[in-house]
């Protein structure tokens, strides 16, 4: 609406300079050759980034430390635990919830895996919490 009337009002002055440099969409098309600003002194420094900061370290540079073990390889350090069963679950004997607590909560489903063709060299590896089993019979 207020669109409308500013092309109305527009339309009423005289014909000048102003007049053509004012004018909305509908009543006056400009030239496409020569309006484009070109960049000078480079492109310019985007805004929606921060900047960088020499204090800034490398976000993989904190997984890397070489003094800490990696979760992998704490849980590693762990024997494949024997289990007197066919089938192992998180709330078997020895496994998850019986080794850390039902309240600490790995946040993993109650899972089994079947121990049949299992050994000590050749565990089965639970995919959540990464505890290895083997069936002994």
């Amino acid at each position: 609406m207020a669109l409308r009337r500013a092309a109305a009002i527009i339309a009423r002055l005289p014909n000048t300079a102003a007049h053509t440099r004012f004018a909305p969409a509908g009543v006056h098309s400009r030239d496409m050759s020569g309006g484009l600003e070109r960049f000078r002194e480079g492109q310019p420094v985007q805004s929606k980034r921060p900047a960088y900061d020499e204090r800034d370290t490398a976000h993989t540079d904190k997984w890397l430390e070489a003094a800490v073990p990696s979760p992998m390889e704490m849980i590693n350090e762990i024997e494949p635990i024997p289990i007197h069963a066919d089938r192992v679950s998180c709330k078997s004997k020895g496994a998850c919830m019986d080794r850390y607590g039902e309240r600490v909560g790995l946040g993993a489903p109650n899972t089994y895996y079947q121990l049949n063709s299992t050994t000590k060299d050749a565990p089965v590896k639970c995919k959540y919490c990464g505890l290895r089993f083997y069936g002994v019979h």
